[in-house]
């Protein structure tokens, strides 16, 4: 499978296996999106070592948490 990306995870301070379903849609982010809805980031995050939304160390999966400081993360 082709290199997944996505606007909201960042290659080297996410980990790698962290996972949502944007990455896997082909469209491009509206600019004006931030216009027209509030700043909340209601993404459902998952781990791809897991395939679920907690991960191997048993906590929670989402951006903020899947950095480097957790023993899981893998850059």
């Amino acid at each position: 499978m082709e290199h997944l990306t996505s606007p909201k995870i960042t290659s080297g301070v996410h980990c790698l296996s962290l996972r949502h379903k944007g990455m896997y849609v082909t469209s491009v982010p509206d600019p004006d999106e931030s216009k027209f809805y509030d700043r909340y980031d209601s993404t459902a995050y998952w781990c791809g070592e897991t395939q679920h939304g907690f991960g191997p160390d048993g906590l929670p999966v989402t951006a903020d948490a899947c950095k480097g400081d957790r023993d899981c993360c893998k850059h």
